[in-house]
Order: structure tokens, then sequence, then C-alpha cells
């Protein structure tokens, strides 16, 4: 039996509930780096005029280009949604944010605090939507 006929068609209704929006994601994940001793790492974006994010569990190693992709691609948070996800972290966990392109520059994923400084407004904005004390590493 032939498998492509049935493989287009699924390919063409992924596509189209990607299209539509109508996507439900299992934020599950997001959930489970709670227990993280270096804490997390939050992945902001902006895309069609909405803004997204990511986490991704810290870790002694900056963080590639492919796995901020990922999250892009695959776990897309919308603001609103994380702001709940992080109302369920401890307070005093570790917590990098860093806004990125799409598709993110490896430049923008070095924790330069410069980075930070350029766009500080835009720093400040996201730590508020995101329900974060704003703060600075140094």
């Amino acid at each position: 039996m032939n498998k492509l006929p049935k493989l287009l068609t699924l390919l063409f209704a992924t596509a189209s509930l990607y299209a539509c929006g109508t996507v439900n994601y299992d934020y599950t994940p997001y959930y489970s780096y709670k227990e993280n001793l270096k804490g997390i790492e939050v992945y902001c974006w902006e895309n069609y005029n909405s803004w997204y994010a990511g986490i991704l569990p810290g870790t002694n190693r900056l963080k590639t280009t492919d796995e901020v992709k990922w999250l892009q691609n695959y776990l897309p948070c919308p603001f609103s949604k994380m702001n709940g996800i992080l109302k369920t972290y401890p307070d005093d966990g570790c917590t990098f944010v860093c806004i990125v392109s799409i598709p993110p520059k490896e430049e923008e994923l070095t924790h330069d605090t410069q980075l930070i400084y350029d766009k500080i407004d835009t720093y400040k904005w996201v730590y508020d939507q995101l329900g974060l004390k704003f703060q600075i590493e140094q």
C-alpha cells in the first residue's frame, strides 16, 4: 500500500492547524525545571507583533542557536501563559532573560550585559510582562 497519500494528508492537516493558530502546545516541560540548582534561562522573541518565550534549564555553558531555535519552532509560549508558568517557580530562583531574533543569532546568546543595556526599555517591559523583577547579572 502506498503511504505517500497518507503522509501528504497528515502534513497538510498539520500545516493547516499551524496556519489557523489552533495548535495546542504541551507546556509540561516548562514546569519541570523548578528544582534546577542552576536556575532557568528564558528566551524571548517577537513574531508578528506578538511576544513568545521559552525556558531552558540553567547550565554552566551558553546555549546554542539550535537549542533556542527548537524552542521557537516547537514550544513557543505566549507571554500571558509564560507569566503564569513563571509564577509557579520559587521567587529566589536564578533567572536569566534573553531577547533573541528569529532565528537567534549566536552573539545574542553570550550573556553580554551590553546587549541588555542597548535594549534596556524593551528588557524592562519583557521582565514586567513575564512577572519578573528586573535585574542585570554582573
